[in-house]
């Protein structure tokens, strides 16, 4: 009995660290920014409304890196490389290989994966989208990725998944920093769209 009491006092105390933790955390990032997350500082946005092909990867690459496994707190770098692991299998990701561009009204997105059968190879993840007029948050892709038929067959979903997780986060963020909901991802001029508006509501 006394033992079970012991053990409950013991789950119930890491519980409330964890809860302070996450506290002081969210804590910090206000005093940090002078605002309560995903509202408006008044202040210029860190991501602009329009970004070229070559600098959409820069915000990408952070959005992959993820949070380490052993749920340790993650540190402000941005890793080079990270391992995934999926369904018992792992492979090495090429963070700092990450490289995009535009198109026509395509998002090419290339990222360098490692394994013992294949070596390191990027695969190409291609995101078809509309125009800004048309914006909206999906977009067509092929049902691989380009690259290593071996690679991409195992580890090709799992990236195309990653990779427009990754611009929808951006998406997201960017409307956040507005104090708006995320609208739409759309190409013109070269250029990805980032389209924010008002949060639609159901009357």
């Amino acid at each position: 009995m006394l033992l079970t009491i012991i053990l409950v006092a013991v789950v119930l105390t890491l519980v409330l660290v964890l809860l302070l933790m996450r506290l002081v955390r969210r804590l910090a990032r206000i005093v940090g920014t002078g605002t309560e997350p995903g509202t408006s500082t008044g202040s210029q946005p860190q991501i602009p409304d329009q970004l070229d092909g070559s600098a959409i990867a820069g915000y990408l690459i952070p959005r992959l890196a993820g949070t380490p496994a052993d749920g340790s707190a993650s540190t402000d770098a941005v890793p080079a490389k990270v391992v995934w692991v999926d369904g018992g299998d792992e492979v090495l990701v090429h963070l700092d290989s990450m490289s995009t561009m535009i198109t026509g009204q395509t998002v090419m997105v290339s990222l360098d994966l490692e394994a013992d059968q294949t070596g390191r190879t990027p695969l190409v993840v291609a995101f078809a989208l509309p125009s800004s007029e048309e914006a909206g948050l999906v977009a067509a892709t092929d049902e691989y990725p380009r690259g290593n038929g071996l690679l991409a067959s195992r580890w090709g979903p799992v990236v195309q998944a990653a990779a427009w997780s990754a611009m929808l986060s951006l998406a997201s963020d960017h409307a956040s920093q507005r104090g708006l909901a995320p609208r739409g991802l759309a190409l013109g001029g070269g250029q990805l769209h980032l389209v924010a508006g008002q949060p639609l509501t159901m009357s």
